[in-house]
Order: C-alpha cells, then structure tokens, then sequence
C-alpha cells in the first residue's frame, strides 16, 4: 500500500503521527480524499468517535491547499446546541470560534499556528481557511475547494441541502459525522433516518464514496463510553421480560 498516490503524502502523515498504512480502513478513507473531484467529488465517513475521520480530512485537505490542489478549505459546522448565537459576545467569527476547535487542533499538526495563519485576513490576504457555522452558507459559491462537513449527523435536511447546493465541480465535499451522538433533539428524521443518511443514499451510485472508520484511537474509556447503546438494551430487554 502507499505507493498509488506518491510516497511523500503518507511519509507526510506519518511525520505528523498518522500512520494510515496501519489502519486499511483510514488508508481506504484517504485514498478517497486525495482522489480527484473529477473521479471522486463527494466523500461520506460516518463512524464512530475518535476514529481520526475529522483530523484526517483537515490533513487531507491541508495537504490538497498546501500543493495547491485547491485554494481553501472549507469547514462547516452547525452550532448545536446553541442554535442561537446571537446573544454571544463579538463577531460571527468570536461566536463561531467555540465550535471551531477541532479545525483549530487538526491543523496544529501541520505547523504550530497554521489555523491563525491560514485564517488571517490581515493585510489583505486571502485565507486558505474559512471556518463557517451553517447559519452563514447561504448565497456563497465554493469554486476549488476543499469543503469539510463536520458533525453532520447534527445538520437538518435544509441545512445539508443549503450547504451542498453551494460547491462547483472544482471542489472537493467531504462530510463527517456520527450517528451515536446526535445533539439536535428537533432533528427530523424520515422513514429513521437523519438527513445525513438521507443524503448518503441519495450520493449511492454517483461520484460519492462513504467510509466507516472502526478503531477509536483514544482508548478504552471513550470507545466503551461511546457503545453505551448496548447496555441500555440489555436493561431495555430485562425489563419487558
């Protein structure tokens, strides 16, 4: 494995802690964000916590920016469980930044201080990052972009539908999330299903690959906190016994 899309991008995760070698299912999952638009535009990965599927598609796309495959990455995020930000303090960029941490800390691998770097408008430089709640995606078009949907399981069908109608065939859309940990307790679901699975369905058969990641990197706790579900049935089926 490896040699496919050059060396030097696995030696470049490597260097930074990523050894996706390791792992066939991240290896699977990077292929698929280095590919590109023209074969694959739209990649899904809905997996459980700590399984890398955010900070590998930041390195990804930081990778992607950096050989100036793209222009920007794009991250989106919706701001569950304030859906209202309107009484936070400063800016929509001050507002957004509580949700903005995990792009924050992915591009700390690239270099200390890429994300302020990259985030800068100072002197009239263009970011290379642009880190969005889905409050603010309507009218924008995304033309050779690296777009991350985070914690999407989170995202209404209107939302989803907003955001994606945004790209041009030149940008990469890559979406995240895990169904175990949905947080928007209005989230309307159809025939069981968030919109996020909606949508992975309705990409089944064109230019979209989806991805499940199964090692939770974190350890133990957090893998064995994440699988609560299993327990709640146990007690769920002792009772109606």
């Amino acid at each position: 494995m490896g040699n496919k899309y050059g060396d030097i991008r696995w030696k470049w995760l490597n260097e930074r802690g990523f050894n996706v070698l390791s792992d066939r299912h991240q290896y699977a999952y990077m292929q698929s964000l280095w590919t590109s638009p023209d074969l694959v535009q739209g990649v899904f990965c809905e997996s459980p916590a700590g399984t890398g599927k955010t900070v590998l598609a930041v390195l990804a796309g930081a990778y992607a920016v950096l050989n100036e495959e793209y222009d920007r990455i794009i991250y989106i995020r919706n701001a569950v469980p304030v859906r209202d930000q309107g009484f936070l303090p400063g800016d929509n960029g001050e507002k957004d930044a509580p949700y903005m941490s995990p792009l924050a800390e992915a591009l700390e691998y690239v270099n200390p201080g890429t994300f302020e770097e990259w985030s800068s408008t100072d002197n009239g430089n263009i970011p290379k990052v642009v880190p969005l709640t889905s409050s603010y995606a309507r009218g924008i078009t995304w033309d050779r972009s690296f777009i991350i949907i985070d914690e999407a399981q989170n995202f209404d069908l209107h939302e989803l539908r907003t955001v994606y109608t945004r790209p041009t065939d030149t940008s990469k859309i890559v979406t995240t999330g895990s169904n175990k940990q949905v947080d928007n307790q209005r989230l309307r679901r159809y025939a069981g299903m968030t919109p996020f699975d909606i949508y992975m369905k309705h990409f089944e058969g064109e230019r979209a690959v989806r991805h499940k990641l199964e090692t939770n990197y974190r350890g133990w706790f957090s893998n064995h906190a994440d699988n609560v579900d299993e327990t709640i049935r146990e007690i769920t089926r002792k009772e109606s016994v």
